[in-house]
């Protein structure tokens, strides 16, 4: 399918390290609604728009809550920056929504199928990425999160191997 003259394609979402199961299937399966609302939201109905795109923002949300717990349970130094991210797109979906409820149908497939898409692989592979580096230095005993001697003392970001 084809918006304003360019093809698209939908993220795949392969930050989720296979080896963690339990703890991401949720993320994973949220992923698999929003890639699927997105979807649809690019071929549906115009009248169908506004349902599918409120769909679009509660799967993004959920997808943004599960994260934020995650990072919290891993104690990601670099979590406020993160999550500013997600309430930047999150603002703009929901400013997007006015419109999209009073007939603006392009507008939503904009928002929630080709750019919140086109944001997700880019976050993805850099702030989604940094976390998963962090899960596996936690998961592999590289580092303790919770151990403040693990801190740099000289910088308030990175924690060292010990």
């Amino acid at each position: 399918m084809a918006l304003y003259g360019e093809s698209i394609t939908f993220v795949t979402f392969s930050f989720i390290p296979p080896a963690m199961p339990t703890e991401f299937a949720e993320i994973r399966e949220t992923q698999r609604a929003l890639r699927q609302h997105s979807q649809w939201l690019l071929s549906c109905p115009d009248d169908h728009v506004p349902d599918v795109y409120l769909e679009v923002i509660r799967a993004t949300e959920r997808m943004f809550c599960l994260e934020q717990e995650l990072m919290e349970s891993f104690a990601f130094p670099v979590r406020q920056l993160h999550l500013e991210q997600h309430a930047r797109v999150l603002q703009g979906l929901h400013c997007v929504h006015g419109e999209v409820m009073r007939g603006a149908a392009d507008r939503g497939r904009l928002a929630g199928g080709r750019l919140l898409m086109d944001w997700l692989h880019l976050h993805r592979d850099t702030l989604d990425a940094s976390f998963d580096i962090w899960v596996d230095y936690c998961r592999s005993g590289l580092i303790d999160p919770y151990d403040p001697g693990s801190r740099d003392p000289d910088s308030p970001g990175p924690l060292t191997a010990h």
